[in-house]
Formats: structure tokens, sequence, C-alpha cells
């Protein structure tokens, strides 16, 4: 304990140790208070002076919490991925995080990644996969033995498109959709690294089975340069290949 007198009437009080003498007053006369001596208890009469600070401990337990609720957070912050709290912004960048292995096409100007282990097509003369105009480069999903040359279900193809707007090419490649009988569903503006786009869906039928593709349409250089990358799956399996294409579409770019 601490002693303490009043400077103006000279009564004697016993603080805790450890205690901010400014907080404190005389309770007879209301003048400031000066340390005198240490003793073993603490009168009574003694009063807090309003607006007091909090003790020096519990200031200190208040900042080990705090200490700990950031380490917590900071730990969860690096167990779940940022990127996996999706959104629905129709304007951004694929948001899918989930890791396919996967590897790199570069030639022809454009590079992107690809799952890893599909095969790359050479017979680009194949309107019943992509209509006409030959695309760049294909893919195919490995099935089984399936070459190429057989009826291949799930792959993708980019195409150079001789066109002077983003809208003449959605306009043209919707008028080409109803065509040929395929149905309309839906589109979206898109980003694909800092190009503008814009992502489509049709679907049809091929031997009573249904098909779905994803088409992305970018503008590469506004007015100038635009590509179309088409990616194509049986319905029943369009869950599975959607984070695929999507991987292929959103690495896109010139080289």
């Amino acid at each position: 304990m601490v002693t303490v007198k009043c400077k103006e009437c000279g009564k004697e009080f016993n603080i805790e140790e450890g205690d901010t003498l400014s907080d404190y007053i005389c309770v007879d006369c209301g003048g400031n208070l000066e340390y005198k001596r240490y003793l073993g208890r603490k009168p009574d009469g003694l009063k807090g002076h309003k607006g007091s600070k909090k003790p020096v401990k519990s200031i200190i337990i208040s900042a080990i919490a705090l200490i700990a609720i950031f380490a917590v957070l900071a730990v969860f912050t690096n167990i779940i991925p940022l990127g996996n709290l999706t959104t629905n912004n129709s304007t951004s960048n694929n948001n899918s995080t989930n890791y396919i292995p996967n590897e790199t096409y570069a030639g022809h100007g454009i590079t992107f990644n690809y799952p890893a282990g599909w095969i790359q097509m050479y017979n680009l003369d194949a309107p019943s996969r992509w209509g006409f105009g030959n695309p760049v480069v294909a893919f195919f999903e490995p099935e089984g033995n399936k070459t190429e040359s057989d009826s291949i279900t799930t792959y993708f193809y980019i195409k150079q498109r001789g066109v002077t707007s983003l809208d003449q090419m959605i306009e043209a490649y919707r008028i080409d959709i109803a065509e040929i009988g395929q149905t309309y569903v839906s589109h979206r503006n898109i980003t694909v690294n800092g190009m503008r786009a814009v992502e489509l869906i049709k679907e049809w039928n091929v031997s009573g089975r249904p098909y779905r593709a994803i088409t992305a349409h970018i503008e590469v250089i506004p007015g100038s340069l635009y590509y179309r990358i088409g990616c194509v799956t049986p319905q029943d399996e369009w869950n599975e290949s959607l984070p695929k294409f999507e991987m292929v579409i959103y690495s896109f770019k010139p080289l």
C-alpha cells in the first residue's frame, strides 16, 4: 500500500501500489493528493476522480485478447482461400479456384491453359463440330481409345473472327444459332484478362443426347481483333466440364 495525504487539509489516505495518484481527490475538501509513505492496508474514505483511467492490468488483458482474435482470423484467412468466396458479379473474371492440373498452349499469337492430358486436334476442317471457318487450335478430352476422327463429345476450339465490333460478333453468332436449330439460353458480359468479352450459352441435341456449349467472344483489339472460344459437352457432364472450360477461357490472352 502507499500512503498519500491531501495538499490542502493534510488528511491521509492509503491507495493500492501502482494506482495513479491523479485519479483520486480528497473526500473532505476536494484537494489534490501527494505521496507520503508505504503502509499495509487501504483506509476508507477515498473516492475515485471522475473519468479515471482504466487500471493498467485491464488494458494489458484487453490488448492480449485483441491480439489473440487477430491471430485466429489470420489463421482462418490462410486456411480458407478468399477466392472460394464467390460472387454473382456478371462482369468479373471467373471465381473458381478449384485446382485443375493443366498445361499451357502458346502459338498462333495466343496463349491459354488447358486441362492436362487433353489432346490437340489437327484436323480442323470439321464444320459439324464448330461450323464453317476453321479454328486456329482445338483440344478434346480423352475418351478411352477414341481419336479426333471418332465421335468425341467434350472439346473446345478457338477461332479468330473477322468482325469489327463485339456487338457485331454476338449478333452474327445468335443468327447462326437460330439457323441451325440450336437454342439460345443466356449471355452475360465478362472480362478476360482485362479484355471485354461476352459469354453465351446454347443447347441442342445430337442423336437424342442433349448437348450444351459455352462460348466466349473476346475483344482483343477493339475494332480489329476478335476471338471466339467454343466449349462443347453433353449436358449430363456439364457440371464436371464447366470448370475446365472456364480455366481455358479466363487464362486466354494474346502473346
